[in-house]
């Protein structure tokens, strides 16, 4: 019994292919079996209400898919194919492929309540951009599309790295020549192909802890062991058997989650370690544009006399975050390497973005941006402390010098999952600290990231008025 639903109110799916498709189906699930004869084209026309020329269409298709036959005489029959066999002998039902299945930690995975108020770290405002401008830029780059037809394999687009070496590099006391750079699609696959490039060589990563973690885990996953580090008032620590690392992996100006700053002494004994261990140091430079009581001290890179460390920098911050456009700054010969893992994996990084963001930088854009951003930020930052200090006097934290999140201490008689679980109850969305960690400890019970970067002032006083009394019912 062939029962063909139309939806007539589409206006991309032609009645001829919903026909065929829904046959198709059928023959594949094993409802029509081979030999069926198909309602005559007149008939099936006259049922659904439609032309007869749509009914013989959608059996052509049919019959050139070879899912149906049109024999003299007999009209049109479904071929002789097999048909899809959905249990296993046992009579389970088959699906995913079991040795794909695996864990997923979502704990921090937001909901997509619109009035949910987030405080997401290290996520920048967008409601602030200069979108008119932005515009302009993006339409001068499509009213020259001959350029758009450029594509091939090099380390990216001559326009955008030079105005990286002239805007964005001196900002950090980095001097780069243009063969030193690779554009990337962000921070994240920057590291992918860094790890692509270094497993060959096995070996160790030593990096800070609590910190971010899912770069450390694109090189634990190729192979490299991990050496996690503790982390405090000065920036990461290396452990003695960390010392002994191939690979060094730091955010040296604003730490995640804690925002601390790697110390001028650490700094130095990290370069000079990289030179006696024959070590390369990655260098993770993610948002530095933003501080607030004081200037930030040069990338490590600036430092960087002997080709040890790879810098990654990106455009999320500075710009949006779903922009995914960044870039490596490394040794000539590493990022030669590179390239070719590069164009191997996604042949090149999006020009028409690269084109884009070259506009924006050379029109100063970027700039003007950056410094009404950091005075915006400021005002969340401060508005956050005053609340904090109002509401939550037991909490512990200290007031960042930069970066976009708040680090804080829980009293011993709260925990974190509580915290989550009751302000998501007044729908507010809060992160866990946990995340910042290798592996349980005592500690990560009691660690919460309060980000400000996508809030507005008007959200984050909202926020703690939900909030409100939420000491008390806890």
């Amino acid at each position: 019994m062939l029962n063909i639903q139309l939806n007539r109110t589409s206006p991309h799916s032609p009645y001829y292919l919903q026909i065929s498709e829904q046959v198709r189906q059928a023959i594949a699930e094993g409802a029509l079996a081979q030999g069926t004869r198909l309602p005559p084209s007149r008939q099936l026309a006259m049922e659904l209400s439609i032309s007869r020329r749509t009914v013989v269409a959608a059996y052509e298709e049919l019959c050139s898919q070879g899912y149906c036959v049109s024999r003299v005489g007999q009209g049109t029959v479904v071929a002789k194919i097999p048909t899809l066999q959905r249990e296993d002998k046992k009579g389970k039902l088959r699906g995913y492929p079991t040795w794909l299945l695996g864990y997923s930690n979502i704990s921090n995975i937001q909901s997509n309540d619109p009035g949910k108020i987030c405080f997401t770290p290290s996520l920048a405002q967008v409601n602030s951009l200069p979108l008119k401008a932005m515009r302009q830029a993006f339409g001068k780059v499509l009213q020259e599309a001959s350029k758009l037809g450029h594509y091939q394999k090099d380390n990216g687009n001559p326009g955008l790295i030079q105005s990286i070496v002239e805007h964005v590099l001196p900002a950090r006391g980095i001097q780069a020549a243009p063969d030193q750079i690779l554009i990337t699609s962000g921070s994240q696959y920057s590291s992918l192909l860094l790890s692509q490039l270094i497993a060959p060589y096995g070996g160790y990563i030593s990096y800070g802890v609590p910190g971010y973690l899912d770069i450390p885990r694109n090189f634990t996953s190729m192979g490299l062991v991990g050496l996690p580090c503790p982390v405090d008032e000065e920036g990461v620590c290396l452990t003695e058997v960390a010392r002994s690392a191939r690979l060094h992996y730091v955010m040296p100006e604003h730490h995640f989650p804690q925002g601390v700053t790697l110390s001028p002494s650490r700094r130095t004994a990290l370069l000079q370690l990289a030179q006696e261990q024959d070590a390369l140091i990655i260098e993770d430079d993610y948002d530095s544009e933003f501080y607030y009581d004081r200037h930030p001290l040069p990338a490590l890179k600036a430092g960087d006399m002997g080709g040890r460390v790879v810098y990654l920098g990106t455009f999320s911050k500075s710009l949006f975050n779903s922009l995914r456009l960044g870039y490596i700054v490394a040794h000539p010969d590493i990022v030669r390497q590179l390239v070719e893992i590069h164009w191997q994996f996604s042949r090149g990084t999006s020009l028409v973005l690269q084109l884009w963001v070259t506009e924006l930088l050379e029109s100063g854009l970027v700039d003007r941006h950056l410094r009404r951003m950091r005075t915006y930020y400021r005002r969340n930052r401060d508005l956050i402390a005053f609340h904090l200090k109002q509401m939550f006097p037991e909490w512990g934290w200290k007031l960042p010098n930069g970066g976009l999140q708040f680090w804080v201490q829980l009293p011993q008689h709260t925990q974190v999952k509580s915290i989550i679980h009751t302000a998501a109850e007044r729908r507010v969305s809060l992160w866990s600290g946990t995340q910042s960690y290798d592996e349980y400890t005592p500690e990560a019970a009691y660690r919460l990231i309060l980000g400000f970067g996508a809030l507005t002032p008007r959200l984050i006083d909202q926020a703690f008025d939900r909030l409100s009394g939420m000491g008390t019912a806890l």
